[in-house]
């Protein structure tokens, strides 16, 4: 097991409120059930360019391997963007990547 952030493009068909935005983070920070609503240090975690629709989350997640670690950095991003009150068919996520590995 390790440690791995992934970074998750995509975009969105509305802008996000506040609220909207307040709710997606509570989800996603701190993807470990026992951290959730939790602070990542120095972790960007969602840069969104509202006219272009444009956004990338930067989720930390714990996984075996990098597949699966993009798998679930997918899924707590649409359980987000759920929370955050979009249905699935406004939000588009594009391919995860790997952009950083905590194996120790």
């Amino acid at each position: 097991m390790g440690s791995y952030v992934i970074t998750v493009p995509g975009t969105v068909s509305r802008p996000m409120d506040g609220t909207a935005r307040r709710r997606l983070l509570a989800v996603v920070r701190g993807a470990d059930p026992d951290r959730v609503g939790e602070e990542v240090p120095d972790l960007d975690v969602l840069t969104l360019d509202e006219p272009a629709g444009t956004f990338v989350l930067r989720l930390e997640v714990d996984a075996p391997d990098h597949t699966a670690a993009g798998a679930a950095a997918t899924d707590l991003a649409r359980r987000a963007f759920t929370s955050a009150g979009y249905q699935e068919d406004a939000v588009s996520l594009g391919t995860p990547a790997v952009t950083g590995i905590d194996v120790g």
